[in-house]
């Protein structure tokens, strides 16, 4: 069975993009002991990003190789926006962002305290790891543009189109 844990990105959207971005350099794939030596993080660390690359099938792990999915070389070649676009679709199929959206969504003012979205992620895990999960759930999601925090009063915000927006839908 698959820990609700493992469907958490692990590692920031700057740094799976910088594998992207890595893998494509070298034409679509490179070995892991390469990637390492060139990029110098930890081993943790650098499992965490692919990991978190493997989560949203940006890449695919085979024989010490990485190499990127169709998805993660459409992402890296896209623009900005057409980049938050994919992401947020990758990001609304993740449990912790779910939930996140949809509580979210029903409270009032469209916002919650960042302690809920820590009670979420804190089942067996230090504050420390509490904090770093939290940071990188935040970063996606502010990426994507489907939250905002405010540090000053830690609150969570559900990101609604402005009104311009809407009115170019319509």
């Amino acid at each position: 069975m698959v820990s609700e844990r493992s469907q958490w990105p692990k590692a920031r959207v700057g740094e799976v993009i910088g594998l992207l971005e890595m893998i494509d350099d070298e034409k679509g794939k490179i070995d892991i002991y390469k990637l390492g030596k060139i990029i110098g993080h930890k081993l943790e660390q650098l499992l965490d990003v692919i990991e978190t690359a493997k989560l949203f099938n940006l890449v695919r792990v085979e024989e010490g190789d990485i190499f990127y999915t169709e998805l993660g070389k459409t992402l890296i070649m896209s623009p900005l926006d057409e980049r938050k676009k994919i992401i947020t679709d990758l990001l609304i199929k993740i449990n912790v962002y779910k939930e996140l959206l949809n509580v979210l969504y029903l409270s009032e003012n469209h916002t919650i305290d960042i302690s809920y979205l820590e009670e979420i992620i804190s089942h067996n895990l230090s504050e420390k790891e509490i904090d770093r999960l939290r940071d990188i759930i935040l970063d996606w999601g502010r990426f994507a543009e489907i939250i905002w925090f405010d540090s000053d009063d830690q609150q969570i915000h559900l990101n609604e189109p402005e009104e311009e927006d809407q009115m170019e839908e319509e």
